[in-house]
């Protein structure tokens, strides 16, 4: 049996005015806070590890002047039921380091496929393939290895409030390690904790 017109025309009109409409949100004056964790907490955990690095006296110590110290990304968990890209956190961080004129990232070194650059190898692969100029392919012994790595993992706790509300907490948890001596300089936990009625 076939739907009148006027029901498919009254149906299709109720569906419009239900669409949610969609905004460009302003992320500098952005107020809203929601249960989950948005860019505004990937920001502020990126924020303060970067601080606690650029910042510690070990750190430092480490990394005196006239050398640049190669970090590479090492494994940073998802021990979440979220299912989160931990790249939200490590790319911010990674931004921040290389802002710093003491530090480079490693595109050799990474726990992630995405963090590494294949071309590094594929550009040595071609050595004695006549078809490339020899004085344009890549020498032997000049690939850097990394100085420090950064690992850590993120963290979430759910929680049930007395008034029937949630407490939702996260915890980011980054270390800095000095790859020469196998220990970790640095470590920092940002802590967020959300809470619904």
């Amino acid at each position: 049996m076939r739907t009148p017109m006027p029901l498919l025309l009254a149906a299709a009109l109720l569906a419009a005015g239900c669409v949610s409409r969609t905004v460009l949100v302003d992320t500098h004056n952005d107020t809203e806070i929601v249960a989950g964790l948005d860019y505004k907490d990937f920001e502020a955990a990126a924020a303060e590890a970067t601080q606690a690095i650029l910042s510690s006296a070990k750190v430092r110590a480490l990394t005196p002047p006239g050398k640049v110290y190669v970090v590479a990304i090492g494994k940073v968990s998802d021990e979440t039921a979220l299912a989160i890209d931990t790249d939200l956190l490590t790319a911010r961080v990674s931004e921040a380091l290389l802002a710093d004129e003491r530090f480079t990232l490693s595109a050799v070194f990474a726990d992630k496929a995405s963090n590494r650059d294949e071309t590094v190898s594929d550009a040595r692969a071609v050595r004695g393939n006549d078809e490339f100029d020899a004085a344009t392919i890549q020498k032997k012994g000049q690939l850097k290895a990394p100085d420090f790595s950064l690992t850590g993992k993120i963290v979430a706790r759910d929680l049930r409030r007395d008034n029937g509300g949630r407490q939702y907490e996260y915890y980011f948890q980054l270390r800095l390690n000095d790859l020469a001596s196998g220990t970790t300089v640095m470590a920092k936990e940002t802590r967020i904790v959300k809470r619904t009625e």
